[in-house]
């Protein structure tokens, strides 16, 4: 598939932009998040894994194999793989999910009138970082309507082919819903692969404060990085006001194999591996969009 990926800064969201997330299920927004705020959102994350910043509501999940209690403080950032619910721990954490630019740019291509309902930090480390196998984000949302769900990765690191940046299939949100295959580790949980289309794929490389936007349905993977290169991002997920949570009998209408049985990523194969799991299946917590700046 041929298309013309739409990159731009925030000082305007053409018609053009409005148009390619439509079609592609992304766009690429440079500068997004400029270089003060990228040094405090680092210096967040590194004094939350450290202890240096209390974790109040911050949850912290390390690599596989991974035993926390054998780690010093300070080398406990370059063990995990993610952390949630941490925007009401730091305040630059806060105002990236906040940013008035980016909220300005989803009014242009979604409308008014969103919130944020879940966050993230992914960090994969210099290593051992590993994949995020090929999935769509609404598989993990039992909603009524993943189009009100849009997705933003900011990337706090340089992020390459070489440190696992994220890739994407352009277009292939407009197939619908996929089929997932579960695993005891709801991280592990991948669409099947005769649905892909990985002669498609494409890696989006981007620098410090760049941001990729992109829709709740869109297929997306990151590789392993065995690279001696950190890639920090941190992502968060915003739902367009009228979105309802919704029943597991209700996401499996969407969520399906050809015989009717259940095919999203809300429940595991097995029982599940203590402390490999958040809470995707409710509306998380719920923060109000509130448009801030960060000087």
């Amino acid at each position: 598939m041929a298309t013309t990926e739409a990159v731009l800064d925030t000082d305007s969201a053409s018609l053009e932009a409005v148009s390619a997330y439509r079609r592609d299920g992304y766009i690429v927004v440079r500068n997004l998040i400029g270089p003060k705020l990228i040094e405090a959102c680092v210096d967040g994350i590194s004094g939350l894994a450290s202890g240096r910043i209390a974790r109040k509501t911050t949850e912290i999940a390390f690599e596989p194999g991974v035993d926390p209690s054998r780690l010093r403080p300070e080398d406990r950032e370059d063990h995990i793989r993610k952390f949630a619910w941490y925007v009401d721990d730091s305040p630059p954490l806060y105002a990236a999910a906040m940013s008035r630019r980016l909220h300005a740019l989803l009014d242009r291509i979604l409308g008014t009138g969103r919130v944020l309902f879940q966050d993230m930090a992914l960090i994969k480390p210099p290593k051992i970082g590993g994949a995020k196998r090929w999935h769509q984000d609404a598989s993990y949302f039992r909603v009524s309507d993943p189009g009100l769900i849009v997705g933003v990765w900011i990337a706090l690191d340089e992020a390459t082919t070489e440190n696992g940046c994220m890739e994407v299939i352009p277009g292939s949100h407009l197939a619908g819903p996929a089929v997932h295959l579960p695993e005891l580790d709801v991280n592990e949980c991948t669409i099947r692969p005769d649905l892909l289309r990985l002669q498609d794929r494409k890696p989006i490389e981007l620098r410090p404060g760049d941001a990729l936007v992109f829709h709740s349905l869109l297929h997306h993977y990151t590789a392993p990085n065995r690279s001696p290169y950190r890639r920090r991002a941190v992502q968060f997920h915003y739902h367009q006001v009228g979105m309802q949570w919704t029943s597991l009998e209700e996401h499996r209408r969407a969520f399906h194999d050809e015989t009717g049985a259940y095919a999203g990523c809300t429940v595991q194969k097995g029982p599940v591996p203590a402390g490999k799991e958040f809470n995707y299946v409710g509306g998380g917590r719920i923060h109000d969009v509130r448009p801030t700046d960060w000087n």
